[in-house]
């Protein structure tokens, strides 16, 4: 993991540019899943996601790279949305398209025939948590977003 990590320090460097990251923090869902089932407890603690971090935090420190961390709200979503089927993406590659606009300071708008007239004047988190709620409720798969239009129709099964 760590060669990987230089690798990636290395190329940011030799391109004069950042890395943006999520700003994610398991500390409350492995308290919150202390209860659960073994198997999914020793998943949680297994998750080698903050050995990843301090590696990567402690490279770019060492090159010089800066490294940009982002609020994760929604970005999986708005990828799909907005670039999965656009761009022919899976829903990471999507998601990290949004990463590095949310490290670019840019805005995630939501598709107009997405909005409702009453909530126009909402921030644009809320259309999104709106979104990811119906996604939610209908259980669309992510296959389906690639043709999102037809799975907000009512046809899930494009």
């Amino acid at each position: 993991m760590r060669n990987s990590v230089s690798q990636i320090v290395e190329l940011a460097e030799f391109f004069e540019c950042a890395i943006a990251i999520e700003s994610l923090d398991f500390s409350k869902k492995k308290a919150k899943m202390s209860g659960y089932c073994k198997v999914y407890n020793e998943m949680l603690s297994n998750l080698s996601t903050g050995m990843f971090r301090e590696a990567l935090a402690s490279c770019c420190r060492r090159f010089g790279v800066e490294l940009i961390k982002v609020n994760p709200a929604f970005t999986s979503l708005i990828g799909m949305i907005n670039y999965m089927g656009k761009y022919g993406l899976n829903s990471g590659t999507a998601a990290a398209l949004v990463i590095g606009r949310r490290a670019l300071n840019l805005s995630e708008k939501i598709p107009k025939c997405l909005l409702r007239p009453e909530d126009v004047n909402k921030h644009d988190w809320s259309h999104w948590r709106r979104v990811a709620s119906f996604i939610k409720l209908h259980r669309i798969r992510r296959t389906q977003l690639f043709q999102w239009r037809k799975a907000r129709l009512g046809n899930p099964n494009p």
